[in-house]
């Protein structure tokens, strides 16, 4: 039993608390080459601060632990740690424990907090999947951000309010992938500023969905991949009333799909003639069309 690398603890209910700590305690005390730990749903209101000596643990699911609202101080001690999911708990803060897991590659997380700790140069260098979920206090993403130079993969998930994207997410050269939903109050204006022109950004997908109050496209971060952007998927942002006319530079575009923006009248002109542009779909616009090329 002592090589037992994967526990997966599941359906536990509130009344099972006691039983379940216990059994928690025991796998730490006794499972030392633990790899991956699910507590999902767990009614645990804290970790053992025993859980620092899983020298190998990988995986450690914290997802709807709601009670959980700190983290135990050996934390940090987990320095194997790449996958790391902390959405929909407690927490108030990321503290710094988390910022020291050198190793983190996939990190989700739901705090309580206006704003996060700022980002260090020289932590998360391995980060390639963020996401921020029901984060409803957090009215900005924290400062450092240009250090997660590993960065793939950025989702922004019901953070009522959130105001703005950050100007440095442009030194952001491997991200991939943006998708933003249920951020009400989101303004995404971002317009190139001098010496900014000559973006070399990878930004492959992007994607909408909810914005209340969108009215334009972050022009810095979409035009700076113009080489590399595939698909854009624009949904339910109803303040959306015009597609900007440099859309037409994004000359990798393959797929653009709009749906329920019910103030879009007009797509940019000439779009159809985007030579990768292989889908162009509205749906629930006043503009309603499918144009299919190539």
């Amino acid at each position: 039993m002592k090589n037992v690398k994967t526990v997966i603890i599941q359906d536990a209910s509130k009344e099972s608390k006691t039983i379940h700590e216990s059994l928690i305690n025991l796998c730490v005390s006794n499972f030392k080459y633990l790899r991956a730990l699910e507590l999902r749903d767990s009614p645990l209101r804290a970790l053992p601060n025993s859980i620092g000596t899983l020298k190998h643990l990988r995986d450690l699911d914290l997802a709807k632990c709601e009670g959980i609202h700190e983290l135990p101080r050996s934390f940090y001690k987990l320095r194997s740690l790449q996958s790391l999911n902390l959405g929909g708990t407690g927490l108030k803060q990321l503290p710094d424990s988390v910022q020291r897991l050198i190793e983190i590659r996939h990190l989700e997380i739901t705090v309580k907090a206006k704003r996060l700790k700022e980002i260090r140069a020289g932590c998360w260098t391995s980060l390639q999947y963020l996401k921020l979920h029901s984060c409803s206090e957090l009215e900005c993403l924290p400062d450092g951000m240009q250090y997660l130079k590993s960065l793939r993969t950025l989702v922004l998930v019901g953070c009522a309010r959130l105001i703005f994207l950050p100007r440095s997410l442009k030194f952001l050269s491997k991200l991939e992938n943006l998708k933003i939903t249920s951020c009400r109050r989101i303004n995404l204006k971002m317009e190139p500023e001098e010496k900014e022109d000559d973006l070399q950004l990878s930004l492959k997908t992007f994607s909408l969905f909810r914005l209340d109050t969108l009215r334009d496209l972050p022009r810095l971060l979409l035009q700076g991949s113009s080489s590399t952007l595939q698909q854009i998927e624009i949904t339910w942002c109803q303040q959306l009333s015009v597609l900007p006319a440099w859309l037409l530079n994004l000359t990798s575009l393959q797929e653009h799909r709009i749906g329920g923006c019910k103030n879009l009248s007009a797509l940019p002109e000439g779009i159809g003639r985007l030579t990768n542009l292989r889908q162009l779909t509205t749906v629930g616009c006043p503009v309603e069309q499918k144009i299919q090329t190539k």
